[in-house]
């Protein structure tokens, strides 16, 4: 999640750096930089949105600019559009989402408002005002393959994942290149549960992962279920290797009701 937090940085970053451009080069912002973002799940869920709230703090103080937000907005155009135009209608001139389902109506709404600047991560759709990025996951996946690789003692390891897209899989394929490039003999079973956050869904793709073979070690692409917590099988040792630090990283405490969001 660090290279999330980064690439964040990197991208808000870029887009300033267009105010004084010419327009052939880039989007000229009128006005100073006025920035929201959309967030798909809590800012507290231990995980993605968390990763992004961290960065939008850490902007707030480097930048020294006030950043607006509204979190769990669902992948939909009748959720995505009304939070994009509250922003707009508040000046905002900066809107950055943070979800692939966010892509289609994010090009929608940036050809509405060609001043209006849009950035969306693990977004797949561009345009002249439109910047989709994403970090380098796979290298963080590559490490998590090595170090269960290396732990395994059958070699056969599981993956949870949310859904089979590129930004996905490429982290699944880094973790079995990872794993085998310690045991070339190391097998990777994966379970999509094709939610983003469901812990029921995840715990229970994970308990089936374990019983259907004895499984030495699992990674999961989603943040953990809450009370799941690494245990022994009946025939070996089950850890949970997780990306990158979301695994380990201590949730935020909840904010008040309406707390920065748009009502």
């Amino acid at each position: 999640m660090r290279n999330l937090i980064l690439s964040t940085c990197l991208a808000l970053a870029s887009f300033f750096g267009l105010v004084n451009t010419v327009a052939a080069e880039g989007l000229t912002l009128d006005g100073p930089p006025k920035v929201a973002m959309l967030y798909i799940s809590p800012t507290n869920d231990g995980g993605w949105t968390q990763a992004f709230e961290e960065a939008r703090q850490r902007l707030e103080d480097d930048l020294d600019i006030k950043i607006q937000y509204v979190e769990s907005v669902p992948e939909t155009a009748s959720a995505i559009r009304p939070a994009v135009e509250r922003f707009i209608q508040r000046g905002a001139n900066i809107i950055i989402g943070t979800a692939f389902g966010y892509s289609d109506t994010f090009m929608s709404l940036s050809e509405d408002y060609p001043d209006v600047a849009f950035l969306n991560g693990s977004g797949t759709t561009n345009g002249p005002n439109l910047l989709s990025f994403y970090g380098r996951t796979y290298e963080s996946q590559y490490l998590c393959g090595m170090a269960a690789g290396a732990a395994s003692e059958t070699g056969k390891l599981g993956f949870v994942a949310a859904n089979p897209f590129g930004q996905v899989n490429w982290t699944i394929n880094a973790y079995a290149m990872g794993a085998r490039e310690i045991n070339p003999d190391a097998t990777v079973t994966v379970v999509y549960t094709g939610a983003w956050n469901d812990p029921s869904k995840e715990r229970s793709a994970t308990k089936a992962l374990i019983d259907q073979a004895p499984m030495s070690s699992a990674s999961t692409w989603t943040p953990p279920p809450r009370s799941w917590s690494p245990r022994k099988t009946a025939s070996t040792a089950l850890a949970i290797t997780g990306i990158s630090v979301s695994l380990h990283r201590k949730p935020l405490s909840a904010r008040p009701s309406g707390s920065g969001t748009a009502s």
